[in-house]
């Protein structure tokens, strides 16, 4: 079981990566990213849930819990909640953030008038 900050760092960069890469433009960037990062939180929401925690916990160990940006395969690859391996996730994904924007080329030393 990989820590919460592991899979949420790991979907929030799959939806950079995406918008990076795909041809698509948006102003909500950043509340895609953070929707991204809590739908890879979804298949442990038994956690936290008073009903339906038996299907939830199901949900979170089975192959349909790869839907949520490889939760179960994550899960099963740190059985050790590894504290290493969230703070390499974070890392990435902060280097991803790091690349998108410089992709984009909108931050504030940009001359808009060049492109």
């Amino acid at each position: 079981m990989s820590l919460a900050l592991t899979h949420f760092a790991v979907g929030a960069t799959g939806a950079t990566l995406l918008l990076a890469y795909l041809p698509v433009r948006t102003r909500y960037d950043a509340p895609i990213v953070v929707a991204s990062g809590c739908w890879a939180l979804l298949p442990d929401f038994w956690r936290v849930t008073p009903i339906y925690r038996g299907a939830f916990r199901e949900l979170s160990h089975s192959a349909l819990g790869n839907v949520w940006w490889l939760h179960a395969a994550l899960d099963r690859a740190d059985p050790t909640e590894s504290v290493r391996l969230a703070a390499v996730a974070l890392g990435v994904y902060l280097l991803v953030t790091v690349i998108y924007a410089e992709r984009r080329g909108d931050g504030p030393g940009v001359d808009h008038e060049r492109r």
